[in-house]
């Protein structure tokens, strides 16, 4: 059966959200969606103003383990082929389809999700092999984007996070085929990010360019009324060329506001050690189902993460570690805006 097409830009396809809810759950039934980022073995531990999210299953997604070592291309690596090129891939897992001025995207549930109704509009392979990179090629496709969000409707949230800065900087992406990801998230708009009113740096094209000066995460934020989706997309644009210029690897985000207000965030990256936990051994070895001890490895947070713990939802890799963060909060949220700001750096256009 032929998936749903949907246009980008016309007059808001109500239908969308229906058909990916549907196929989410089509997905989950199947197995094609390999576990429930609902279920009763995921944890989420709130220490405002993080929220810590433990999903044991995720740990086994291919490409979970990264190399360290950056290719000197950095996010100009070329595209070679990828699951997301396989000939049956649009075949099976394809939900509906989007497109907008030739460019074509299959939205598909993500395999490994991080939270329900993760989804991924990811560039049909017969695009140009270097418009598959896993980095913007224009204000188009931050456009695509945004009007994707503004279909879906509030609470989602739009991420992009590109491929590995030639400096060893790094957002989380592991596979170098262009792809986005959306899902909703309610609760997010009631983080510091979201409910503060930014600093103003500048004004262009009407719109607020600035940052929230007391988050961690380096940053410049751009809020947009439903009037002015284009003029956003090409503002975020120009600070995206300055850091692509550098070959930074970065990280995107757009929400939308149940008022129909929209706020895009751009993190430059840079590269940062692996944060180690050495008081989780002592804490892991109550728990008798993790065995005597922390398994090797336990105690380590890796600096490569996402654009969804950038604004606070953070990612832990082990039970060991969500023990950790439980026994000592202050020390975890301590650790966590260390992180934050050691693995980010200013924007470019200051």
């Amino acid at each position: 059966m032929q998936s749903p097409a949907f246009v980008l830009g016309e007059e808001r396809p109500g239908e969308l959200p229906r058909v990916l809810e549907a196929g989410w759950q089509r997905s989950l039934e199947s197995g094609l969606v390999i576990y429930d980022p609902a279920g009763s073995d995921v944890e989420v531990v709130s220490v405002p103003p993080y929220r810590y999210h433990h999903l044991p299953k995720r740990a086994s997604r291919p490409g979970a383990c990264k190399p360290d070592r950056p290719p000197a291309e950095g996010l100009h690596l070329e595209h070679v082929h990828c699951p997301f090129d396989d000939d049956d891939f649009a075949a099976k897992r394809e939900l509906a389809h989007i497109e907008r001025q030739g460019r074509y995207y299959h939205v598909v549930a993500n395999r490994y999700p991080v939270t329900p109704r993760h989804f991924l509009p990811v560039r049909a392979r017969d695009a140009p092999a270097t418009q598959l990179r896993q980095h913007f090629h224009g204000p188009e496709e931050i456009e695509d984007l945004v009007l994707l969000l503004d279909i879906l409707g509030a609470p989602y949230h739009v991420y992009f996070n590109s491929n590995q800065g030639a400096d060893g900087s790094q957002s989380g992406s592991s596979v170098n085929h262009w792809h986005g990801q959306a899902f909703p998230l309610p609760r997010a708009l009631e983080q510091p990010l979201f409910t503060a009113r930014p600093r103003e740096l500048r004004s262009e094209e009407g719109l607020l360019v600035g940052r929230i000066d007391d988050w961690a995460a380096h940053h410049v934020t751009i809020d947009a009324d439903p009037r002015k989706r284009r003029a956003l997309a090409h503002v975020l644009w120009r600070e995206v060329q300055e850091v692509q210029n550098r070959n930074w690897a970065f990280n995107f985000e757009a929400a939308l506001y149940p008022d129909g207000r929209m706020r895009a965030f751009l993190f430059p990256r840079r590269p940062a050690p692996a944060a180690v936990v050495h008081e989780v051994e002592a804490v892991a070895s109550v728990h008798s189902e993790t065995g005597a001890g922390a398994r090797a490895g336990a105690g380590v947070w890796s600096a490569n993460f996402g654009g969804w713990e950038l604004t606070g939802d953070i990612v832990v890799p082990t039970r060991q570690l969500l023990d950790w963060i439980r026994a000592k909060p202050a020390e975890a949220n301590a650790l966590t805006t260390r992180r934050l700001e050691e693995s980010t750096r200013p924007p470019p256009r200051g």
